[in-house]
């Protein structure tokens, strides 16, 4: 009797300490690319995040960075929420503005590299997440774009 209620307790302590910085990306798709200027790319892309925890969730205001080879390139932002059901892997669709720091800069390295090879970004994420009324800042760092990424298309 001691014993089960030893594990029933361990048990609940486990799975109340997930929490909202246990919320993962685990893969994103560009579903559409559109050329806006010199220096903008919007996008619609596709994230599968995961979360954990028994609360659900909000990801508001998503921004984030993107590095090649230790060198910021770009900055992104979406305006879009997305709702993050407890215990549960969602697929959501979002609308990112792509901003890149030095156009002329970023095509000289893809015509260095010979095109996009993902293993060469890296990406950090941030967004606030809400959950009724208390917001969390949440953050990720250094991502691998090869890791996130399983399949893009893309049509120009």
């Amino acid at each position: 009797m001691a014993f089960a209620a030893i594990f029933t307790a361990a048990a609940l302590a486990v799975s109340c300490s997930k929490s909202y910085k246990d919320i993962e990306v685990k893969d994103f798709k560009i579903e559409d690319l559109h050329i806006s200027s010199m220096r903008s790319v919007d996008a619609v892309v596709e994230l599968e995040i995961d979360n954990p925890a028994i609360q659900k969730f909000r990801a508001e205001y998503i921004r984030g960075v993107i590095y090649h080879k230790g060198s910021q390139v770009a900055t992104f932002s979406s305006d879009d929420v997305i709702v993050l059901p407890p215990k549960q892997i969602t697929r959501s669709r979002i609308k990112v503005r792509l901003t890149l720091d030095s156009p002329l800069s970023f095509l000289g390295k893809l015509a260095d590299s010979g095109g996009v090879k993902f293993k060469d970004y890296t990406v950090d994420i941030s967004a606030d997440i809400k959950s009724g009324v208390i917001k969390f800042p949440y953050s990720k760092k250094g991502m691998e774009v090869a890791e996130l990424v399983k399949k893009v298309d893309v049509d120009f």
